[in-house]
């Protein structure tokens, strides 16, 4: 009997990931083809296991030519395509093929739904659309290198109906990425494709995203708008998705103002979408207008019914807006409310550290560590490995000793268990008993250590001066990759005399706060002026953000030099003040940044509630309209 889906797949390389997309499909779909394009390793072995319809192809930097010799091998009536780093959940795909069994002829293909997994861990989900089930028909055939699209061999494209098949896709996780170099790879492809000139518009979303994905987000920007400049149809799949990357490379560029234009435009196209009211609260979040985020995103999660759309991610439905509430929630003081939103966007994303991170974090302001193992053990957080990790890497950095007293021996790999029994040493300052593991560990035990979150470069910092053992510092060299972390270190043995590296050396002064490491605080402290003057301003930040408010706004007052200042230097004095009931002065300080420049939201709304509260009426007024000058729709500024 004629098989009715055959799964096509071109693969090179792919040993760790092939067997969990095979074993995803084998026994649902009724033939497996398999082109390998060159691989080294054990590829082809697995492949085997499951069909004999393996085949070489010779690459001709053409990922059309491969799909469609593939195609060329298939019997089934229809084609699924997979990559090796994708998988599928067999209950879904057998219902997808129930509707394939029951489709008009006229329907030619079927797009999916495609989950990214993104970041170390997979703790980000990003989604697109992508034609990956079509009739085998000999006038449907694949064309372009890269980013490859179905057409009919009379030169239209396919318009594909949409199916309900979900495919998951790990191949854009960070370690993926690096072990593969994708950019170099796609880089020529798309350089091909731009120079054929078939497809514009595509060309430039595609090159966009390239840009983006390197961080050149100035050339993302520029792509993504040729992209959408050039587009023939609005409907087309990728247009939407152009228009949030717009947007985001505007965030990144803190182009906040081009940015809210842009999503107001988007949602006159696209008004059943969550991505724009998100963006949208979000830009406002970055703004510090937290009153406006708060309704915006409030909104968004009390009318969710309204937008059952999403074109980046399904996390801007209730992931990201909880976060956000709780991130301003926790700022305004209202912790129950904060506890609130990051407890429901850990139950949306259980994977998610940052969600995890802060509600460890408040639950250690009133809790004690034994009752926040109970809470962890209530709600099942550490049911596996991965998630007994994540939890150990979060209490390392909360320094929540017992949780990883706790956990660390409920590890089954004995030499990332070894790393944290380290910290715990460190925890209980027991720095001679740390340094004596940490001599005693090989070179890829130490890395370890590091990758897997139980120690890191300034922990192991802390322990070599806490124990006068320098050579600690000089092991270090071998550990980073970095040039600038090397100079660091080689600054810290006092054998450079200045370095650039100023962010290494904050990020090693908060570690002293963070153990409670006062004196060595102050050693460090010493250090400040072999980098630039900036410096002060920012361990005063430092300091403020670690509650020492007294002690920030000395360091302030020491910086003669207002013009470097910053928005948050302002900001951090107009609250420090405010708290110690000195408002006249706070009044003058959010006055002072006004007349240096600064335009910061958080100014304008503390001076206007302060000047509220001395009754100073018409000066209120005159701020304010300076703030509906530069805030044109904040509704908070309009209800004062």
């Amino acid at each position: 009997m004629k098989p009715f889906l055959s799964l096509c797949m071109i693969v090179k390389n792919e040993e760790k990931v092939l067997q969990r997309c095979l074993d995803s499909v084998y026994g649902v779909v009724d033939e497996i083809v398999i082109v390998d394009t060159g691989s080294t390793d054990l590829t082809k072995e697995i492949a085997l296991k499951y069909t004999n319809k393996v085949y070489d192809f010779e690459w001709t930097n053409s990922f059309a030519d491969a799909r469609n010799f593939a195609q060329q091998q298939a019997t089934g009536e229809w084609i699924l395509v997979l990559d090796a780093d994708e998988y599928v959940d067999q209950a879904n795909l057998k219902e997808m093929i129930d509707i394939l069994k029951q489709t008009d002829e006229s329907v030619e293909a079927y797009d999916v739904v495609i989950y990214n997994f993104m970041g170390v861990y997979g703790e980000r989900v990003l989604q697109h659309r992508h034609t990956r089930i079509y009739r085998n028909s000999p006038h449907l055939r694949y064309d372009r290198a890269i980013h490859e699209q179905l057409r009919r061999v009379d030169g239209e494209y396919v318009q594909a109906s949409q199916g309900i098949l979900t495919v998951y896709h790990t191949g854009y996780m960070h370690q993926a990425v690096t072990e593969k170099k994708k950019h170099d790879r796609n880089a020529p492809l798309l350089e091909h494709e731009m120079k054929a000139g078939e497809s514009v518009a595509f060309d430039y979303f595609n090159l966009g995203n390239e840009y983006l994905s390197k961080g050149e987000i100035e050339k993302a920007l520029q792509s993504f708008i040729q992209a959408y400049q050039e587009k023939k149809d609005i409907r087309l799949s990728w247009v939407s998705y152009c228009l949030v990357q717009i947007i985001l490379c505007l965030k990144y560029l803190q182009r906040f103002e081009d940015a809210l234009q842009v999503i107001t435009d988007a949602e006159n196209l696209y008004s059943e979408t969550a991505d724009f009211p998100f963006l949208r609260g979000e830009i406002y979040y970055l703004q510090h207008r937290y009153d406006d985020a708060i309704e915006q995103l409030e909104y968004l999660l009390e009318h969710k019914n309204k937008y059952p759309h999403t074109i980046k991610t399904f996390e801007y439905v209730e992931y990201d807006p909880h976060m956000l509430l709780g991130h301003m929630y926790k700022h305004k003081g209202n912790l129950q409310k904060a506890m609130y939103h990051y407890s429901s966007a850990l139950s949306f994303n259980r994977n998610s550290y940052e969600a995890l991170y802060h509600v460890l974090q408040l639950l250690a302001r009133v809790h004690r560590e034994e009752e926040i193992i109970q809470f962890v053990e209530n709600k099942q957080l550490a049911n596996n490995e991965l998630s007994i990790l994540l939890i150990l890497r979060i209490a390392s950095v909360l320094h929540l000793e017992k949780v990883v007293q706790w956990y660390a021996p409920k590890l089954n790999d004995e030499t990332i268990q070894h790393g944290f029994e380290i910290k715990i040493n460190m925890l209980q300052k027991r720095y001679e008993e740390a340094l004596q593991q940490i001599l005693k560990s090989s070179l890829s035990h130490l890395q370890t250590y590091i990758r897997t979150g139980g120690l890191d470069l300034y922990d192991l910092l802390v322990v070599a001066f806490k124990t006068n053992e320098l050579d600690v510092v000089r092991l270090l060299l071998h550990l980073v990759s970095e040039q600038k972390e090397k100079e660091f270190l080689l600054f810290m043995m006092n054998e450079l005399e200045k370095t650039s590296s100023h962010e290494f050396y904050l990020l090693l002064l908060e570690r002293t706060i963070q153990l409670k490491e006062y004196e060595l605080f102050e050693q460090f402290g010493g250090l400040k002026d072999a980098f630039d003057r900036h410096i002060y301003m920012r361990i005063a930040h430092l300091l403020y953000e670690y509650g020492f408010i007294d002690l920030a706004i000395e360091v302030y007052r020491s910086i003669n030099d207002l013009y470097i200042w910053d928005a948050q230097a302002f900001v951090n004095m107009i609250e420090g003040l405010t708290v110690r009931n000195e408002i006249s002065d706070a009044i003058q300080y959010g006055m002072l940044a006004f007349s240096l420049g600064h335009k910061d939201f958080r100014l304008y709304k503390y001076v206007i509630e302060l000047m509220k509260l001395n009754d100073m009426r018409e000066e209120m007024k005159s701020i304010l309209r300076k703030a509906q000058n530069i805030y044109p729709d904040s509704k908070w500024l309009m209800n004062q």
